[in-house]
């Protein structure tokens, strides 16, 4: 290796040491770690919550930090909403940094009435105010926040993988419509929660879903022996 090759990796090491802790906090996160998608013909990123935690773990040490949620609660005012108020507290460049930030999300329904999961959407309003208490240390700055970008979000955490959801629905919408009758009153009679399957619901509820597509598919006769699925 040449005498100014071997100099210009010196250098390149002495400035990645001399690099302060808030330029460290503020790099751009790696393409691997963003998630795009499209909603509404617009693309929106996101990382999740897990890297926000991991970036302030790594650069200022578990001992370097630490979060409090001041007040989760529903809005008074606005019912359907859950609002998290956070305090993030870190020591960046030998200097103490308080930043606090609100995050909130709609409360999500269940068609037939009551509320799908309020825990979750506790932890979602929570996580939603966490990243923007650590966007005030730098995190994150490169990506655009949203509300659609939080929704991607949060069918992210949905127990039914994209993939499967969809072959689910193309297999619905290939039945007639007296087997989608069918299949309704089936459902109906199952006493699932919600009116219909979404992505959201129970794995295990989803697979007799899946099984009962199945048989009016090619119109197998309904039995009480156990089904094995993989």
């Amino acid at each position: 290796m040449s005498e100014n090759r071997i100099q210009t990796l010196s250098i390149g090491v002495m400035r990645m040491a001399e690099k302060s802790q808030a330029d460290q906090l503020a790099e751009p996160f790696d393409e691997t770690l963003i998630y795009q998608r499209s909603l509404g013909g617009r693309n929106f990123d996101y990382v999740a919550v897990a890297e926000y935690i991991a970036r302030v773990n790594k650069v200022l040490g578990t001992g370097g930090w630490n979060y409090e949620v001041l007040k989760c609660h529903v809005q008074p005012e606005y019912k359907e909403h859950v609002i998290s108020h956070v305090r993030v507290v870190a020591s960046v460049d030998g200097v103490t940094a308080v930043k606090e930030a609100y995050g909130g999300t709609k409360i999500k329904m269940l068609k037939g009435g009551g509320v799908m999961d309020l825990g979750n959407d506790f932890k979602i309003a929570t996580s939603d105010a966490f990243k923007k208490a650590c966007q005030g240390l730098g995190i994150a700055l490169h990506l655009a926040r949203s509300e659609e970008a939080l929704t991607l979000e949060i069918e992210e955490s949905y127990p039914i993988e994209a993939e499967k959801w969809k072959v689910f629905v193309g297999n619905f919408k290939s039945l007639n419509e007296d087997q989608k009758n069918e299949f309704r009153g089936w459902f109906k009679e199952q006493g699932f929660a919600g009116e219909k399957p979404g992505r959201n619901m129970d794995l295990d509820q989803f697979e007799k879903c899946q099984v009962e597509v199945i048989r009016l598919t090619f119109g197998a006769e309904q039995t009480t022996e156990e089904v094995e699925t993989y």
